[in-house]
């Protein structure tokens, strides 16, 4: 877990450029966030997906497929009907050009949705990212990186800690829990869906992403 005044720093020292006017705050602050996103994206990938994952329910309008992501989405993890009796269904990706085949649902239905969110943005000196095993070293050491190449000084000693960090990733990833969600793949055959969803409940079955909404969808077929 680190802060933004502590990547600052950080990254000060290992460009030996602790009291450089020209390395200013801001600066420094612009780095961090973007070689943040980069690390996250490096930690998201190396599983398990739900590591940063985050959890939302929301209830449906009937007749109504589209309903709004939230501003911070990034990846899908999972998504399910909670139906009456609070067990959870899931509901799979709509195959690729089968559009013609769903409707929208015709009655209100509660769903759970788990994404990942997008990284966070770094704006106090105490703002924090959870880099989860000291990983976030690598964002001090890339903006040290930057400041070196401009300022056109001898990279050497950070490119070896950004190769060695990155290499621990790598290999820490291969133990780590992965689960069995799944990142939203919209060109993935969904698998067979029974129409009429569990006894009593709903009968949407699939879903997509599209303009920053999930449509949610019920067959044509079976009973009405």
């Amino acid at each position: 877990m680190g802060t933004l005044l502590e990547y600052r720093t950080r990254a000060r020292e290992l460009s030996n450029t602790v009291n450089d006017g020209n390395v200013t705050d801001t600066w420094l602050d612009s780095l961090a966030n973007l070689h943040l996103s980069k690390v996250y994206d490096r930690l998201v990938d190396a599983g398990p997906p739900d590591l940063y994952a985050s959890t939302t329910q929301f209830t449906t309008d009937a007749n109504v497929a589209e309903n709004a992501l939230s501003i911070t989405f990034r990846n899908l993890t999972g998504v399910w009907v909670v139906e009456s009796d609070g067990r959870c269904r899931p509901i799979a990706p709509m195959p690729l050009g089968a559009l013609g085949n769903y409707k929208a649902p015709t009655a209100a239905a509660t769903i759970r949705l788990e994404y990942i969110p997008t990284p966070p943005v770094l704006e106090d000196d105490a703002d924090t990212f959870d880099g989860v095993s000291g990983w976030d070293d690598l964002i001090s050491n890339h903006m040290a990186l930057d400041v070196m190449t401009k300022q056109q000084t001898d990279p050497s000693e950070v490119r070896n800690n950004i190769a060695r960090e990155e290499q621990r990733i790598t290999i820490r990833s291969k133990g780590r829990d992965r689960g069995p969600k799944f990142i939203a793949d919209l060109d993935e055959v969904a698998t067979w869906q029974w129409p009429y969803g569990w006894s009593g409940g709903s009968r949407i079955s699939v879903y997509r992403l599209r303009g920053g909404n999930i449509e949610l969808y019920e067959p044509f077929w079976g009973y009405p």
